[in-house]
């Protein structure tokens, strides 16, 4: 049996009156098969981003709101997750706003008054290019592999990165947290000395570890999905594999 999206509508306060309330969208779009629920806080939506990680492929959210509120908000959703799909609705759609928000990674857009039906079209648009992206993904993508008890760090391609002591347990707590996604506290903590720094300048001192090993990796014409998730942590965009053989 397919399953449907898992579909959230978050409408900024300013933009409440200005088009069909939230609750009445969604309920529009449970009656047409989709799992909607309406979200009354911002910072819900950037906290169900990132809970949604694993489950990106399903879920869907739809903003509405102010053309600086949209942009603001697709680039925080962006960096916390790349794979959710993310619908804005706008009551100005000029040129400039468009080639912004598909710069920003927008899988859709509409004026804040769009109907109904073209609404569900757009999820269904978003929805089918998910599923279709997921399939081929699972079929072609290899796995990131953690091996040689974590000293190495190999490509899907087979490049192998060897690791210093303070990257191989960075990377350890990084891939064991929920979504390979850790915040500032979590990775300093690991770190020799890191429970004793604040986060206000241990940010630093992850940002020239993280660093260092992006450029170690590019000399080596490796790609590291090595993501800063902004005033929060860390994230590693890609599935790894944990190598749980103890062999050097």
């Amino acid at each position: 049996m397919q399953m449907s999206p898992l579909l959230y509508w978050y409408t900024f306060p300013e933009g409440q009156g200005q088009a069909p309330a939230a609750g009445e969208r969604v309920l529009a779009l449970e009656h047409s098969g989709v799992q909607a629920s309406a979200l009354h806080d911002l910072m819900a939506v950037y906290s169900l981003a990132a809970d949604q990680f694993n489950h990106g492929n399903r879920t869907i959210f739809i903003l509405q709101g102010a053309p600086h509120q949209l942009f603001a908000a697709l680039s925080r959703l962006r960096s916390i997750n790349q794979q959710i799909g993310v619908i804005l609705l706008s009551p100005v759609l000029d040129e400039n706003f468009i080639i912004q928000v598909l710069h920003g990674g927008a899988d859709g857009y509409a004026e804040s008054n769009a109907s109904d039906s073209l609404v569900l079209a757009l999820v269904n648009n978003v929805w089918r290019r998910m599923n279709s992206a997921s399939y081929h993904g699972s079929h072609s993508e290899q796995p990131w592999t953690f091996t040689a008890k974590g000293w190495v760090l190999v490509s899907p391609k087979g490049e192998r990165i060897d690791l210093t002591t303070t990257e191989r347990q960075l990377l350890r707590t990084l891939f064991a947290e929920a979504g390979r996604r850790a915040d500032h506290r979590t990775l300093l903590d690991s770190l020799e000395d890191g429970k004793d720094t604040p986060v206000s300048t241990g940010q630093n001192r992850l940002g020239v570890i993280i660093s260092r090993l992006k450029k170690k990796a590019e000399s080596q014409g490796i790609e590291l999905p090595l993501r800063s998730v902004h005033r929060w942590g860390y994230m590693f965009a890609a599935e790894v594999y944990i190598d749980e053989d103890d062999s050097e």
